[in-house]
């Protein structure tokens, strides 16, 4: 599969905060990484971006998920980290379009 953003030169300024952000999630899903350190690292590069609004107030409603999965029991959580996992995997692939 390519990689739209190579394909848009619009999206080119996107590329490097996608990117760490892909290695953040990847490395947090290998358990390399606690979900502060992802949330963390998400937010840093966020500021990098240039998307719609939206798509930063979908980020942090995904984010704050998952801050609130790591620090409740799966029992008593709504909502699974790896359910919030799959979500910021759809974010990335959406924003690397966008």
């Amino acid at each position: 599969m390519s990689d739209p953003a190579t394909i848009d030169p619009a999206n080119r300024p996107n590329q490097a905060p996608l990117a760490a952000m892909r290695e953040a999630l990847d490395r947090h899903r290998a358990g390399a990484l606690p979900a502060d350190g992802l949330v963390r690292a998400w937010r840093e590069q966020a500021a990098a971006l240039t998307l719609p609004p939206v798509f930063g107030q979908a980020m942090e409603e995904l984010l704050r998920r998952l801050e609130m999965s790591a620090v409740f029991a799966q029992d008593s959580c709504s909502f699974s980290s790896t359910a919030v996992t799959d979500q910021l995997e759809r974010w990335l692939a959406k924003a690397a379009t966008a």
